[in-house]
């Protein structure tokens, strides 16, 4: 008979209850929430009713032997928000992972009317899933891991910031813009990031962790720029032909950009300040000879942020930005963030976008010294930027 794994079994999440259940191999369990002992007993099942809707809680499983800790496993869950964000719809998506010895388990909540989903580890892709759920069993114990989960579906199946109307208008987009394709312009695109640390160290039983650092200073950077040197104008009657681009890729620390916003969260200060600027690059139109025709500066005032709360040494911050072309009439730059950043290292961000231009966001934290992506899109032409047309829905949250 096959000996059983030390691994959960099942996960079941409801409006008010986390329950998980794990193969029983014998012995002693103790099950720690956040570093707190909520549990101890031989019975392999634990159900969870104290917790904040759409919190991620971090469970530790460990099996005990004459005193001793055998093996452990690591668990990190949601419950079910009250309340579904229909504009933002993965800011309530409850994503399970789980860490084991023998294997590293991803869970998902569906998202309606998605067919399949292709889940990629460290940039490679590791297979197209029909079902919402992903086990890695080749993995190594002292490597850090970044799974993305990548989904699409159509337009006129969305429950969110679309309807039937704005659906159709997109797929006559998609005719008339040579540059894209009807079910390009009417599809919705999703990815859900979760960066996993080193197993062995999420693995380490409670009492021979090692206290780490509280990450006092936490730093967000979201920028929009355009990639090429010219840009043309999609309105072929204008005689604005030409819009200066950035004329550069992917760079935490562009010099040129259409919008910055930065973001500073200080634990270490008195209230936990958090600070917020916000700029704005200067549009510059050529004719069709590329000869200078004017310049001009849009406002930043359809930039705005607002501090949110979640708990002693838990902030975050709700981002908006809507921000236009002061040469011309065109959609504007529309995105959202909302964020969590804890101190104890662990965040968790969402929010969605249009489809042009390049968008990029960074995120520095503790003592480091340097800008890391968590975000980067690439911009499918200046048509795209317009809310009948599908948007880019991204979450991406760590577990340490």
């Amino acid at each position: 008979m096959k000996k059983k794994l030390f691994e959960i079994q099942t996960v079941l999440h409801k409006a008010d209850l986390i329950y998980f259940t794990w193969n029983d191999v014998g012995g002693t369990y103790k099950v720690y929430r956040d570093g707190h002992h909520l549990y101890e007993g031989t019975v392999s099942e634990f159900s969870d009713g104290d917790f904040k809707h759409a919190k991620l809680y971090n469970y530790l499983i460990e099996r005990v032997e004459d005193g001793i800790v055998i093996d452990v496993i690591a668990l990190q869950t949601s419950a079910f928000a009250e309340q579904k964000n229909k504009e933002s719809p993965l800011q309530s998506l409850v994503m399970t992972t789980i860490v084991a010895k023998t294997q590293i388990a991803l869970s998902w909540e569906e998202i309606k009317d998605v067919a399949e989903y292709d889940v990629y580890r460290n940039g490679t892709h590791m297979t197209t899933a029909v079902g919402n759920s992903y086990i890695d069993r080749d993995f190594s114990l002292d490597e850090i891991y970044t799974y993305t989960i990548k989904s699409k579906r159509s337009l006129a199946k969305s429950e969110e910031r679309f309807n039937v109307f704005q659906s159709i208008v997109s797929t006559v987009f998609g005719l008339l813009n040579p540059v894209s394709s009807k079910a390009e312009a009417a599809i919705e695109q999703f990815s859900v990031t979760k960066s996993i640390a080193k197993p062995r160290e999420l693995l380490t039983p409670v009492q021979d962790r090692v206290r780490l650092p509280n990450v006092d200073r936490w730093g967000f950077r979201y920028m929009t720029f355009l990639q090429d040197d010219w840009v043309l104008n999609p309105n072929l009657l204008s005689r604005n032909r030409y819009f200066k681009g950035d004329d550069r890729g992917f760079d935490s620390n562009g010099a040129s950009y259409r919008t910055r916003v930065d973001v500073e969260l200080a634990y270490d200060l008195e209230r936990s300040p958090l600070t917020f600027t916000r700029d704005v690059g200067p549009s510059i139109v050529y004719d069709a000879f590329k000869r200078f025709r004017k310049q001009a500066t849009a406002s930043h005032d359809g930039i705005t942020l607002k501090r949110t709360n979640h708990g002693e040494d838990e902030a975050g911050f709700h981002l908006l930005h809507a921000v236009g072309n002061p040469l011309t009439t065109a959609p504007d730059i529309n995105y959202e963030v909302r964020a969590v950043m804890r101190r104890d290292g662990t965040f968790d961000m969402t929010g969605y976008h249009d489809q042009a231009p390049h968008h990029e966001i960074y995120l520095m934290r503790g003592e480091e010294n340097e800008w890391k992506p968590i975000h980067q899109a690439e911009s499918k032409g200046l048509a795209w930027m317009s809310e009948v047309i599908a948007w880019q829905y991204w979450r991406i949250s760590n577990f340490e």
